[in-house]
């Protein structure tokens, strides 16, 4: 069974020539002007890693999955794992940093990278803007990572793990405060029923099981996402399916059979059935449209 390509970190170390270090992996940081020709190849690649990329100067375009954002001067993109991303055009100045969930070693540090509002797919637009006191600040925190990031002095790692954390905790308060109000505790609720969603969406459809999974009640849970989101349990569940079902339609030669037993359905009639009430088309068309726009993009 073909599955998308992947991008993670062992292969831009093998293709940048980056030694990994065994005893505290996941990290890179890279320039522009170094940027991966996995990236730079236009071909869609299944992200495996949280990421931040600040865009100094350049004219591009990052497809995220079925959303195009044009990159502007002083912007800053944020990626999850799982997400299908495609680039496109010239980035000539700018710094990237990826990691893996187990480069901080802080107790509880996976819930907390999962607590931040800029990985959310669910609460947040994938960029925020800077503004030129942001930009020297984060310029700043950037050239001291990147210093760190090629030294060889004691206790390397460590001073990497606390600028990580800085940065994520400054673009955390950025976006908040481009978003004009403080993240609210039901928002924080949400952000943890969408890791939820993440790990299990494939074979879990489950309000009820949901919501017995943070302790509430699922009237209570659904009140939650319709005012913060302004969709249900359930629509959010479904809106996580069929975004990785339109990714296997569009990035796989798998068939519509085999997408469908993949993702739990119980037959393929009751998978085009659902994937046309949420598309408007059926499987077989979206994945003929999405293959005839990816050879006049190519």
């Amino acid at each position: 069974m073909e599955d998308i390509p992947k991008m993670g970190l062992p292969e831009l170390y093998k293709e940048t020539g980056i030694k990994e270090n065994k005893n505290h992996p996941g990290f890179l940081i890279f320039k522009a002007e170094n940027v991966s020709n996995l990236i730079k190849s236009g071909n869609p690649l299944r992200n495996l890693n949280y990421g931040v990329v600040f865009f100094i100067e350049g004219d591009g375009e990052i497809h995220v999955d079925f959303n195009s954002y044009k990159t502007s001067a002083n912007s800053v993109y944020f990626c999850s794992p799982g997400q299908v991303v495609t680039a496109k055009g010239e980035f000539t100045e700018g710094f990237g940093v990826l990691f893996q969930k187990d480069f901080l070693l802080k107790p509880g540090a996976q819930q907390w990278i999962q607590s931040l509002p800029i990985f959310s797919g669910f609460l947040s637009s994938p960029m925020v803007e800077m503004v030129e006191k942001d930009k020297f600040l984060f310029h700043a925190l950037l050239r001291e990572m990147e210093l760190e990031y090629h030294s060889d002095v004691i206790l390397k790692y460590d001073a990497l793990e606390a600028l990580l954390t800085l940065m994520l905790v400054k673009l955390s308060r950025l976006y908040e405060k481009s978003k004009g109000d403080k993240i609210s505790v039901d928002a924080k609720h949400i952000l943890a029923l969408e890791s939820l969603i993440n790990k299990q969406f494939k074979s879990n459809r489950s309000v009820a099981d949901y919501a017995s999974q943070m302790f509430m009640t699922p009237q209570h849970l659904n009140r939650l996402t319709k005012k913060n989101t302004g969709r249900s349990v359930s629509e959010l569940i479904n809106e996580r399916l069929i975004v990785e079902v339109k990714r296997y339609l569009t990035y796989t030669e798998m068939s519509s059979e085999e997408i469908a037993h993949y993702f739990s359905f119980y037959d393929n009639s009751y998978f085009t059935k659902t994937f046309k009430k949420a598309v408007g088309e059926t499987p077989k068309a979206f994945r003929k449209r999405q293959k005839e726009l990816l050879r006049v993009e190519g």
